[in-house]
């Protein structure tokens, strides 16, 4: 059976005081947390906003996204470039004192000054005033100098010239106490990937943020804002080099929109995206904070009786990886078949299983340290138990330990499949102890199987007793049931299934064992040195895969990117990269330069087929 329910277990306290190895369990002592984006909040009546702001506060969110741009019946407060109107700034820092008020403190905001939709009114975002300037050629924006210094003025104008009506005229920049940072723009070169004009642009912007504006200097973040637009599962959209190298920016803040496939669920994506130690997670550590800035559910033809499971899932695996998240969007209008979560509905409807989500993440751990901008909660989760999802459909194909499902272990999967990085996986073909494989002594079995006249064979999982309401299925691994003795079957063909104990599973290469072991005479260990995030040199120093272009141990199955400041792109030298000779002139040089280029309207990513 799969003793889903029996392998609770408290986790060390000890802070992580500096990076040692992988765990796929967060043992450090610093906090994440959840939170919502609300576009247009501050446009909505007085008693209406404060009404919603503390329905988010019962949430339990820690953060609310906030944009300053144009909606249908509302303009944008910088009406003709350089023209702005106070009136619309005072609504919005009313908007900011109602946040601190009503939550008294606990709850800060993040706002994006500027949306790169607006740019070329899309994503039901109207054409602005830069819109009317660019004229269709949406990458001047970023290219061309003059647009520059006129954005920078709009920063300077909110964040530094405004008086704060509620904060004693003080500037936006300094008022830490309610704001936790602020994007360089919503999705700058949204669509555009790699960036072919105008990157300077990132590190021009943040440091402006940064230094001129003094957000530094007040312990503001300064957010990339997503770029590129949403992150596809295997991508790096949103942290290209010229983000990660950039001092000025402090947090990377990604955006993904993940549906159910058939062998993951939505939160699938993240829970791979995030394994602690790996390109991501190791480059960012001690250098950048990681924020998923917006994740929602995806409709697909499965329908709507999925979206609590869906937005469920995604918050459950980033709260296993200790990545804060904010939901993309609330509103407090009809949801139709949207991704948005209306607030006003009751428990029984989306907002339920994104209230049950955010109380999660409101004690989640993290390794990294928001505490600068964000103040810890009163205690954090001892938990190692990955819960269940309680909003998966009663009409789903399955319930617990499907492919894509998050494990604790060996048994926390169904028996064809093994529990890898925290997810249940088919094994791949050169993977030794599957089912059907020859078995002995010394060719073991994967954990969760039984070596029976030696062939490694599926267990029988121990029935739960049926449960005396017959509208009700009872499965294996039920957590509020029983199990069935012995005694009950005596004639079973197959063994029954038994709790693991102290077993590892068999291993040809790091590649068969999880992110944070390594392969040591046919089985998997934990790693202790050279290990997935701890630095290296050359690939025979890594045990648990290779050496990334960034010097890092990496997890193997992955093609190794020659890029970037690390050993291997280095011994090339410094022109390894530069092209034929002669390239640097003619029609084939690199141009960073204004381009006239047609966006396609961007829409969520699904990352595999919709289920049945």
């Amino acid at each position: 059976m799969h003793f889903l329910n029996l392998l609770a277990s408290l986790l060390s306290t000890a802070a992580l005081t500096k990076y040692v190895a992988a765990n796929l369990r967060i043992t450090a002592d610093h906090h994440s947390f959840g939170g919502v984006n609300y576009p247009g909040l501050q446009f909505l009546e007085p008693k209406e906003r404060n009404n919603i702001i503390r329905s988010i506060v019962k949430t339990n969110a820690r953060v609310v996204r906030l944009f300053i741009r144009a909606e249908e019946k509302h303009a944008d407060p910088e009406s003709e470039i350089g023209v702005f109107d106070r009136t619309i700034l005072d609504q919005f820092d009313d908007t900011l004192a109602a946040i601190h008020r009503i939550s008294k403190g606990k709850v800060k905001v993040i706002i994006a000054p500027h949306d790169a939709h607006s740019l070329r009114g899309s994503n039901n975002v109207p054409c602005d005033a830069y819109c009317n300037k660019v004229d269709g050629a949406f990458l001047d924006f970023y290219s061309n100098l003059d647009i520059r210094k006129l954005y920078k003025t709009r920063l300077d104008v909110f964040f530094r010239h405004y008086p704060s009506k509620n904060f004693g005229e003080r500037s936006w920049s300094t008022l830490s106490e309610v704001i936790l940072g602020v994007d360089v723009q919503n999705e700058p070169w949204s669509g555009i990937f790699p960036i072919v004009a105008g990157e300077p642009w990132l590190c021009d912007i943040a440091n402006h943020l940064k230094e001129e504006i003094g957000l530094g200097e007040h312990n503001i973040a300064v957010i990339s804002g997503g770029i590129s637009g949403a992150n596809t599962p295997d991508g790096t959209q949103n942290w290209p080099d010229s983000a990660m190298d950039c001092k000025a920016i402090d947090v990377i803040g990604i955006h993904g929109y993940y549906s159910n496939g058939k062998d993951e669920t939505a939160g699938t994506p993240w829970a791979k995206m995030f394994i602690p130690g790996n390109t991501i997670t190791a480059r960012a550590l001690g250098n950048k904070l990681l924020l998923v800035e917006e994740m929602a559910y995806v409709n697909t033809d499965a329908g709507l009786s999925y979206k609590k499971s869906a937005i469920w899932d995604q918050g459950n695996a980033l709260n296993l990886r200790g990545i804060p998240w904010m939901y993309s969007h609330l509103t407090n209008k009809d949801e139709g078949t949207t991704a948005k979560v209306s607030i006003t509905r009751s428990a029984n409807f989306a907002i339920g299983a994104l209230t049950d989500i955010l109380r999660r993440a409101y004690t989640a751990r993290s390794n990294f340290n928001w505490s600068k901008y964000l103040p810890a909660p009163p205690a954090l989760s001892n938990l190692t138990l990955i819960p269940m999802n309680p909003f998966i459909p009663e009409q789903s194909d399955c319930t617990f330990g499907c492919p894509g499902f998050l494990c604790n272990g060996a048994d926390g999967c169904a028996t064809d499949l093994i529990c890898k990085n925290s997810i249940c996986q088919t094994p791949n073909e050169q993977q030794p102890g599957k089912v059907g494989d020859v078995c002995n002594s010394k060719a073991v079995c994967l954990a969760h199987l039984k070596c029976e006249d030696e062939v490694c064979q599926e267990c029988m999982p121990r029935p739960s007793i049926a449960s005396n309401d017959k509208r009700k299925i009872t499965w294996a691994g039920d957590p509020n049931l029983q199990c069935v003795l012995d005694s009950t079957q005596p004639f079973l063909m197959r063994p029954l299934c038994q709790l693991p104990r102290d077993k590892s599973n068999p291993c040809q290469n790091a590649q068969h064992c999880n992110a944070d072991e390594y392969c040591d005479w046919g089985l998997c260990k934990a790693c202790t040195e050279g290990c997935l995030g701890m630095k290296c040199r050359s690939n025979n120093k890594c045990k648990t895969g290779f050496c990334n272009s960034f010097g890092r141990c990496d997890y193997p199955g992955k093609a190794q990117k020659p890029v970037g400041p690390g050993v291997r792109a280095r011994a090339r030298g410094p022109g390894w990269n530069a092209g034929p000779k002669n390239m640097e002139r003619g029609p084939n040089k690199v141009r960073d330069e204004t381009m006239r280029i047609n966006i396609p309207v961007d829409g969520p990513k699904a990352t595999g087929n919709p289920t049945s």
